[in-house]
C-alpha cells in the first residue's frame, strides 16, 4: 500500500491516519510501516550497502604473528614452522603487499575481497589471491571425503577449464588446489 505521494501529509490527515490504524486493531510491523510511508509522502530509500574497509598492514601483520605465536617480526622469522612454510620463497616482511599474502595464506580471506564476482573468482573469492581450497570447493574439511573433492574439482572445471572457455591460471589453481587436498587426505 505505498503512497505515491509528492508532498507530506498535514497534522489533519495524519490524525485521520492514526485513528484508521487504531480504529482497525491491527497494528503490525506492516501496518505501521505503511504508515510510515504515507506520512513520508514516498517509499523509503534503502541505504547503501557498506564497503568493508582495506585491511590495514598492522592489523595482517598482527594476525599473521598471533597466528604463529609470535610478538616481533624477528620471532617470526626464527619460527621453525613459518620458516619451514616459506622455504623456497622470498619475502621481506617489509610491505603491507607481503603481508597481506601471508594473512591470505595462514589466517582467512581479507573483508573486502569476499563476495567478489569475475572470472577469477569463485564462490565469491578470488582463487588466484587467496588459497582457501576448501572455501572453494564448498565442502566442509570436518566431512568431506576425497570422493567430495573429485566430484567438486570436476564440477569447477567444467566452467573453468580453458577448452570450455576458462581462465587457464584459474585452472592450474583448481588442480593445485585439488592435489594439495587429496594429498592432505591421504
Amino acid at each position: 500500500m505505498a503512497a505515491a505521494k509528492s508532498k507530506k501529509l498535514n497534522s489533519a490527515e495524519v490524525d485521520v491516519l492514526i485513528n484508521a490504524l487504531i480504529d482497525s486493531g491491527n497494528v503490525s510491523y506492516v501496518s505501521l510501516l505503511e504508515f510510515a510511508v504515507k506520512v513520508n509522502g514516498a517509499e523509503f530509500k534503502k541505504p547503501p550497502a557498506k564497503k568493508a574497509k582495506a585491511m590495514t598492514m598492522a592489523v595482517a601483520k598482527k594476525a599473521v604473528l598471533d597466528k604463529f605465536e609470535c610478538k616481533t617480526v624477528t620471532e617470526l622469522r626464527k619460527n621453525k614452522t613459518f620458516s619451514m612454510s616459506m622455504t623456497g620463497e622470498e619475502i621481506t616482511l617489509k610491505t603491507k603487499a607481503d603481508w597481506m599474502r601471508l594473512y591470505r595464506r595462514w589466517v582467512s580471506v581479507p573483508e573486502s575481497e569476499r563476495n567478489q564476482n569475475g572470472p577469477t573468482c569463485i564462490n565469491g573469492i578470488d582463487i588466484l589471491e587467496n588459497f582457501r581450497p576448501w572455501h572453494v570447493f564448498g565442502l566442509d574439511p570436518k566431512v568431506a571425503t576425497p570422493d567430495d573433492v573429485k566430484a567438486s574439482y570436476r564440477d569447477l572445471v567444467k566452467t573453468h577449464h580453458p577448452d570450455a572457455g576458462g581462465d587457464g591460471r584459474v585452472f592450474a589453481q583448481l588442480q593445485k588446489m585439488r592435489d594439495s587436498v587429496l594429498a592432505l587426505m591421504n
